[in-house]
């Protein structure tokens, strides 16, 4: 297993009962994808809440800027952030895109600094040199929201409803603006607040290993990757079963395709298709071990956040991707390879507490430094006005 190299100073924040504002950030929220957002918003907006930044919503000029960088099948999200002391400003965008040699070609160029999600060194190293230079990796991160977002929570759902009426008059169709307004409201609805995922060391874990995933249908999706994806997610899960009995928590997400396929393999952790999200993040929380494997495309699966934010001992298939702050290998968490060495890793954690104790010490101490949305969003700010 090699752990992830790349890496940057994470400067602490400053005292947070501060009335002094650093930043005034300008956050387009035209053309957002609110699951895949969500994260940079909370972190946005916790900041905001302490006085740490000046946060308003973008529009003129800016706006149409940041509009017209997007021409891509997918949104980012942009934003102007301005330092008060020298008053100068930077285009900052944030990619969530899964595919790491995928880039927003234009927002690339006309952008200050460039984060994405899934940073791959090979697919950094085609791009062009001055396009090389903006590009900053994003540690592990996950959909949420915060508890206590005040205004905010009207001023997205009002975001949406304006988005609908910019994408009518830009002749999209009525039924196509009304279905993103519409589904947009619904993901926003059922987002799980940051407090109900996180949990510290402290806490009681039920000694019990969850590994829970999805296949897909091979009739409705098209690829070469499907096959080979379900094979592995299925054998994981057959072999955790076998290994660790009733021990071993989860198992296949329920679908058509699977009550048919594998009606052995369904999870036992959500009963039906239409468990609430929220209610499966809860029951997250109560189990020492949770696996992880990488996901589509070899992106880094929103469950690695969720996992650290839950201080759950995290045992993880190779990570390919480069974090800002390396999550090193040994240290934050067990790495594995085959579903027989998973297996082995959740067994060793089960059976030694001062191994598992450990590594949820670790693993907290990451994630409140580098995955917590306030201070990993003011990393970036940080990083991009330096």
């Amino acid at each position: 297993m090699t752990s992830n190299r790349d890496a940057s100073h994470q400067p602490d924040l400053p005292c947070t009962n501060s009335r002094y504002s650093r930043f005034t950030v300008d956050v387009s929220l035209a053309n957002s994808n609110i699951w895949m957002h969500s994260y940079f918003l909370t972190g946005l907006v916790q900041l905001a809440k302490e006085g740490m930044i000046t946060l308003r919503t973008m529009s003129g000029r800016d706006l149409s800027r940041c509009l017209s960088m997007q021409r891509g099948g997918y949104s980012l999200l942009t934003l102007k952030c301005t330092e008060a002391t020298r008053n100068n400003s930077r285009f900052i965008c944030f990619d969530t895109e899964d595919h790491s040699d995928v880039w927003q070609t234009k927002a690339l160029e006309e952008c200050d600094v460039y984060f994405k999600r899934s940073t791959y060194l090979p697919d950094i190293e085609r791009l062009a040199k001055s396009q090389q230079f903006k590009i900053r990796p994003i540690n592990p991160m996950f959909a949420t929201w915060s508890s206590g977002a005040g205004g905010w929570n009207l001023r997205l759902p009002g975001a949406f409803f304006m988005e609908g009426v910019r994408r009518i008059a830009a002749h999209q169709s009525p039924k196509e603006a009304v279905s993103y307004v519409k589904g947009s409201l619904r993901v926003f609805a059922f987002l799980s607040t940051l407090d109900n995922y996180e949990d510290a060391p402290a806490s009681a874990k039920e000694r019990r290993v969850l590994f829970q995933t999805r296949i897909w249908d091979p009739s409705q999706e098209e690829g070469d990757w499907v096959e080979e994806c379900n094979r592995h997610r299925v054998e994981m899960v057959r072999i955790l079963r076998r290994r660790l009995g009733d021990r071993c928590v989860g198992g296949l997400v329920r679908s058509p395709y699977t009550e048919k396929k594998y009606p052995d393999l369904l999870s036992n952790l959500t009963p039906t298709a239409k468990s609430k999200r929220s209610e499966f993040i809860h029951l997250c929380r109560q189990f020492l071990v949770r696996v992880n494997i990488k996901a589509l495309f070899e992106a880094t699966p929103y469950s690695l956040g969720e996992t650290l934010a839950a201080n759950n001992c995290l045992v993880s298939e190779y990570i390919r991707n480069s974090f800002a702050t390396p999550l090193v290998e040994g240290k934050h968490y067990v790495g594995f390879t085959t579903p027989e060495d998973c297996a082995d890793r959740c067994q060793e954690l089960l059976d030694s507490d001062d191994k598992a104790i450990h590594l949820r010490e670790e693993a907290h101490a990451y994630y409140r430094k580098a995955v917590r949305p306030k201070e990993a969003i003011w990393s970036f700010l940080e990083q991009a006005m330096s």
